[in-house]
């Protein structure tokens, strides 16, 4: 039998078990068209997982306790995903700039909520689901730059990709970047990512103060000038503590 072979069948056991409730090794065998000795040996192998457990009583088979947690990590990302996308709601109109809430993904960037400012026609593209480079977006270095040391490590060991003129693509440079937005709590893309287009990132820390998430604001370079990048970024470190209640 072929591993996706044996994959496959493991998940119609699963799914086997979801609408009968419980059923004994015979019962599975006959619902996947296999011998027994073939549905015990999934059955032990989803049990050793916890995604199935025995009835000590009927020897009966149901769905084990891991099943839970897989859901549970299911609904606590939706819950993040769902809170995060009041948190840049707020975010957007209290700063009428557009506004996002980024993931790390390795040594990127991933956005999983973005809010637009209403009465701007022109705005920053949806970035919603997009994996952003680390080194050239605010929120990838706030997010690096909270991240375990082994993440920094990784990134400095990276050839740092060129997207405009002002992109931070030596090492050195990046690492000192990345230093300074761990000291004052805030980073910035100053055209590095996009031309004519700034952005501020800030990190959102759950239990523990280990970061979450980072939360951004964007517009082009005439909305979000250069030097009001200090003030806007603690003018946005005080409306994410006022508004920001995602878990970690």
């Amino acid at each position: 039998m072929s591993s996706n072979q044996s994959v496959d069948r493991a998940l119609q056991i699963l799914w086997t078990l979801n609408g009968l409730q419980h059923a004994t090794v015979t019962q599975i065998a006959q619902e996947l068209h296999v011998h027994k000795s073939t549905a015990s040996r999934l059955l032990t192998a989803l049990e050793r997982h916890r995604l199935v457990t025995r009835q000590p009583d009927s020897l009966a088979y149901e769905l084990g306790h891991g099943i839970l947690q897989l859901a549970s990590s299911v609904n606590s990302q939706y819950d993040l995903t769902r809170s995060a996308q009041l948190l840049v709601e707020a975010v957007a109109e209290h700063f009428n700039l557009t506004a996002n809430v980024a993931i790390l993904d390795d040594t990127y960037a991933v956005n999983i909520a973005q809010s637009d400012p209403p009465d701007k026609f022109f705005t920053p593209r949806q970035y919603v689901g997009r994996r952003t480079p680390g080194h050239a977006t605010s929120s990838g270095k706030v997010l690096l730059a909270f991240a375990d040391q082994q993440i920094r490590d990784r990134i400095a060991s990276e050839s740092l990709h060129r997207f405009t003129p002002h992109t931070i693509t030596d090492t050195s440079a990046l690492m000192a970047d990345l230093e300074l937005a761990r000291q004052r709590g805030w980073a910035v893309s100053n055209n590095e990512w996009d031309e004519d287009m700034t952005a501020i990132g800030v990190p959102l820390l759950g239990s523990q103060d280990r970061i979450v998430a980072a939360v951004t604001v964007t517009g082009f370079t005439h909305d979000l000038p250069p030097e009001t990048f200090a003030a806007r970024a603690q003018e946005l470190q005080t409306v994410v503590a006022q508004h920001g209640r995602l878990l970690d």
